[in-house]
């Protein structure tokens, strides 16, 4: 095994466990409120689950300010992977059915903690992978991705439906706690980190980089409408009327897999495109998979043309978020890595929460056949505008 594939498998075990319990919240957590009567209205609301990573860049200069002088970042993982640890555990004791409000709390505190723990492994990886390797990081970041969503999903899904609220958190705390074993086959050099304090300053010289208009607009707007379908799979799904199970089976760990293979298939593409051409022909991919939906929902077709959008949806969103993963790394300055990546996932993180927000009123006043043709235009719109406007 050569060093950059051990990397990326030490980096996907810890990315996995830190992502399953947040995958759990936001994909796992909307079939369950259908299936429990809950409005599509507060199954958009629950997204914000993911609100902690809307304010990442403020949650960083701790990471760049408080310096250990031996393996700063991966004490730092270690840290706050304890205390994560703690909280899943906490939340297992609480009772989903009566008290649904306390328990959306505790998850946006949870989300906190999980999203700080995101940083300094990120820019861990930024500091580990050479600028060469980093479609290969951006490749597995997505298998890894794909597998908590096939463990957060699908797997967790079915341990929930089985054996209840208690088990499914306590075994999620205990598979973070194995993973950082994963820490101690890392390598982190002691470098001196010389980095800037976080200040208004600092924050507009990250928005004075070459080229960085047309990465912003890529960044907000590129991954959120593939992404909005895919949270809204499930409700979709059982409001057809197939049953939580399958749900489970066919979107949580098939679509999962799928997206598995998916990162595997952007890292060999990533080798023979540039990125423009990446980004393009991914989207296309994207536009292709909604008017597979929209053409299911409209001809109201049976269930194994359900499971061919489910491949390509799935499909989509690992090759999409691929090509989004190894961009930031590029667009993180050394002496700033952390607030550089806090920056740039707080925008992408703010306009895919938004999103789904947005899809969830779109579904709950129009129907599912109205989100699916505005998900298309604005798939459309974003294409059109990186054929113009992106260079390499």
């Amino acid at each position: 095994m050569n060093q950059l594939t051990k990397k990326n498998i030490l980096f996907s075990i810890l990315f996995t466990s830190i992502l399953t319990p947040m995958i759990f919240f936001v994909m796992g957590l909307p079939m369950i409120l259908k299936i429990k009567g809950f409005d599509a209205s507060l199954i958009g609301i629950f997204q914000l689950a993911g609100l902690p990573m809307i304010f990442k860049f403020l949650m960083s200069p701790p990471i760049d300010k408080i310096v250990f002088d031996k393996k700063h970042y991966k004490k730092w993982i270690f840290y706050i992977g304890i205390f994560y640890i703690f909280l899943l555990i906490v939340i297992s004791f609480l009772s989903l059915e009566n008290s649904i409000y306390t328990v959306f709390i505790a998850i946006l505190i949870t989300a906190f903690v999980s999203t700080f723990m995101d940083i300094p492994l990120n820019a861990l990886a930024i500091k580990t992978f050479k600028k060469e390797e980093r479609i290969s990081a951006g490749s597995y970041k997505i298998i890894a991705y794909s597998t908590a969503s096939l463990l957060g999903g699908g797997v967790f899904l079915l341990i929930f439906n089985y054996l209840g609220w208690n088990f499914t958190f306590i075994l999620m705390a205990c598979f973070i706690l194995f993973s950082l074993f994963a820490l101690h086959f890392i390598e982190e050099n002691n470098e001196v980190i010389n980095t800037e304090k976080i200040s208004l300053k600092n924050i507009i010289t990250f928005f004075k980089q070459k080229n960085i208009g047309i990465w912003i607009f890529i960044l907000s707007f590129y991954f959120v409408s593939i992404s909005a379908l895919w949270v809204f799979m499930k409700p979709y799904l059982i409001n057809k009327g197939i049953s939580a199970n399958d749900v489970a089976i066919y979107v949580g760990i098939y679509g999962s897999f799928v997206a598995i293979l998916g990162g595997g298939l952007s890292n060999y593409i990533g080798q023979k495109f540039s990125k423009r051409n990446l980004l393009i022909i991914f989207m296309i991919f994207n536009i292709l998979s909604t008017l597979i939906l929209i053409f299911i929902e409209y001809y109201n077709l049976t269930f194994y043309y359900l499971i061919i959008s489910i491949t390509f949806i799935a499909l989509a969103i690992s090759l999409s978020s691929a090509i989004i993963f190894s961009m930031i790394m590029d667009y993180s300055r050394k002496e700033s890595r952390a607030i550089d990546y806090s920056i740039q996932s707080s925008i992408f993180s703010f306009t895919r929460i938004i999103s789904a927000v947005i899809a969830g009123i779109i579904v709950s006043n129009f129907g599912f056949a109205k989100m699916f043709i505005f998900e298309l235009i604005c798939l459309i719109i974003v294409v059109f505008f990186i054929y113009k406007k992106y260079k390499d």
